[in-house]
């Protein structure tokens, strides 16, 4: 039996994830934590929760969770039309009765539900074939990953110490940033840059981005709709869209104060910037890049892809010529249940202030758009 995911199977799920190990495997004590303290968060009590569009459920005979698959509802907006948006994650089915295609099965009741978009943005090779096998599709411009090397000696470096090279690396730091330094200067006389006039940084806040949203996607076709309940609650899990240090939201300013646009980043331990999200204008984005001394950057595929489904052609045509807005915000970024940072399960909800200026070694992002993707990266 498939049904809708309610509150009253939260304490069942940590012994339906735990028999990926085997069939009576107990769930940790972090397992059973993760999943008491953020999934009724994620998928149950939300903002503006839908009743239509819950998550779903397989059940055995006995009671017993089989299979789960999650869903949020997203407030968006279609040329102004309101749509009904839902982010799917979190498919999982107990191995034991995977033969019985319950994977296909919760898919495709989440699929006949009446929302307008259903989509999902890390999910794996298994999802893809499935989800494409239902009639959904790959928004493959949405599926990029870019990557800047921003200081190459010390990024090397960092890779010797992952690698148990730590005393080689340690003393060749010193070294490493003066080489920095120089490829730095050599690589800005190459391409003949001029100066620029400086623009300033301040903490982005929850009200500048409510306020300074809608113009910087009004050139949109499908953009998702913010209010202060919506974004509180994605404020508050900034920290768990990577693996890595505290969330650093920036304000980009020109020198009279005009905003410029925002990025939203978190540093690892080696020092490689993740993007959560980066806003600008076409005529913005160089100074908003410049801390990332974005030129030559790198794209790559990621090993996940971004799915889509729709009954809408309006909707489909938005993604398949790059005019709409979706970064981890609006997908699956603050739906990560896995982030095995002890900050981010520390600072559940609780506010984020943590602004602090980048200077990591590495940039690593998600291209969403491939038409002006200088408005809307993740």
């Amino acid at each position: 039996m498939i049904r809708p995911l309610t509150l009253d199977d939260v304490p069942d799920i940590p012994r339906l994830l735990a028999t990926e190990q085997g069939p009576h495997a107990e769930p940790s004590p972090h397992l059973r934590a993760v999943i008491e303290k953020l999934l009724p968060k994620l998928f149950i009590d939300t903002p503006h929760a839908d009743p239509e569009l819950p998550g779903l459920v397989s059940v055995a005979d006995d009671g017993q969770l089989t299979g789960m698959i999650g869903r949020i509802t997203r407030q968006m907006e279609l040329r102004g039309r309101p749509i009904r948006a839902a982010v799917a994650c979190e498919l999982f089915v107990d191995p034991a009765h995977r033969s019985k295609m319950l994977g296909v099965k919760l898919l495709k009741q989440l699929m006949a539900r009446p929302q307008d978009l259903l989509f999902s943005d890390i999910a794996n090779e298994t999802s893809r074939k499935i989800w494409t096998g239902l009639g959904g599709s790959i928004a493959s411009w949405y599926g990029l990953t870019w990557v800047k090397v921003l200081r190459p000696a010390q990024f090397a470096l960092s890779m010797l110490r992952d690698r148990r090279f730590g005393k080689l690396a340690w003393s060749g730091r010193p070294l490493a940033a003066v080489a920095d330094r120089v490829l730095g200067r050599f690589a800005r006389r190459l391409t003949q840059l001029g100066p620029e006039p400086r623009a300033t940084s301040q903490p982005l806040t929850p009200e500048l981005f409510l306020e300074l949203f809608p113009q910087f996607s009004a050139a949109d076709d499908l953009r998702p709709v913010y209010d202060r309940e919506t974004l509180d609650w994605i404020w508050s899990r900034l920290d768990f869209m990577y693996s890595a240090g505290p969330s650093e939201q920036h304000l980009v300013t020109s020198p009279s104060g005009e905003p410029l646009g925002w990025y939203i980043i978190q540093m690892t331990e080696t020092r490689v910037i993740r993007v959560s999200q980066i806003v600008a204008l076409p005529h913005t984005i160089g100074p908003v890049l410049d801390p990332f001394t974005d030129r030559n950057c790198l794209l790559r595929p990621r090993s996940t892809h971004t799915l889509i489904h729709s009954r809408d052609p309006k909707v489909l045509e938005a993604f398949a010529t790059g005019r709409a807005f979706l970064s981890l915000f609006e997908s699956e970024g603050p739906l990560q249940i896995w982030i095995k940072s002890p900050l981010a399960l520390e600072r559940i909800g609780r506010d984020n202030a943590v602004n602090s200026s980048a200077d990591g070694i590495l940039v690593e992002q998600k291209q969403t758009s491939p038409v002006e993707h200088t408005r809307s990266l993740s």
